[in-house]
């Protein structure tokens, strides 16, 4: 981009830095200090920044890249149309991967496909006392209101995984109850480094659950 853009635009290596500064001062010292190395404005010679990247994902830190359940939820998982995705875990997740990765599909929604956002949405006492009756209450409503859907995946968040939730035990008990295929894919977004360990986590449970069982 030329400096005479640039100037119209008013878009300067100074003002990208301030846009920068400005939106580390909300957080706190520790995590703005773990996030400033991964913001910085483009080099107006090379268009290119030099930042710090192929990092280990931090919980709870928007970071440009998604997490392992993102990786699962967006990549894998949703683009199965004929399936209800579960997130487990708090609402924002949920919501986070949907806005990142929208999946357009055909069919009638809620009838020959599911493309809707359902969570369990955790609370504090859920993390406390655990969500796993909360999540097989959500399971039994999901497959009253769409019995059309082939399946339902349960896909955890990090909350699940430092809790210990057992998800498996609780997708399997309901399977046996509802009669449909339920199946859990332990992909919580601190498992790995960027959104491809969720991709093979994901790969790894179809193959497991679904590949040549039906």
């Amino acid at each position: 981009m030329s400096d005479k853009i640039r100037k119209v635009e008013g878009i300067t290596k100074e003002s990208t830095q301030a846009m920068i500064d400005d939106a580390l001062a909300a957080y706190p010292e520790k995590g703005r200090k773990k996030r400033a190395p991964h913001l910085a404005p483009n080099d107006a010679v090379s268009g290119c920044a030099s930042v710090k990247s192929n990092k280990k994902t931090v919980p709870g830190v928007m970071s440009a890249r998604g997490c392992a359940y993102a990786g699962s939820k967006g990549v894998v998982w949703g683009p199965i149309r004929d399936m209800v995705h579960v997130s487990h875990g708090p609402v924002g997740c949920g919501w986070y991967s949907w806005g990142t990765r929208r999946n357009l599909v055909t069919g009638i929604n809620g009838v020959t496909q599911f493309a809707m956002q359902f969570t369990s949405d955790f609370q504090e006492k859920d993390i406390v006392y655990g969500g796993d009756k909360k999540l097989k209450t959500l399971l039994a409503e999901a497959h009253d209101l769409f019995p059309l859907a082939k399946g339902i995946s349960v896909l955890s968040e990090c909350p699940v995984g430092l809790i210990g939730d057992d998800i498996n035990s609780v997708a399997k008990q309901s399977s046996k109850e509802l009669d449909i295929p339920i199946i859990p894919c332990n992909c919580e977004g601190f498992r790995g480094v960027s959104q491809s360990l969720g991709h093979h986590i994901s790969n790894d449970t179809i193959r497991d659950y679904i590949i040549e069982t039906r």
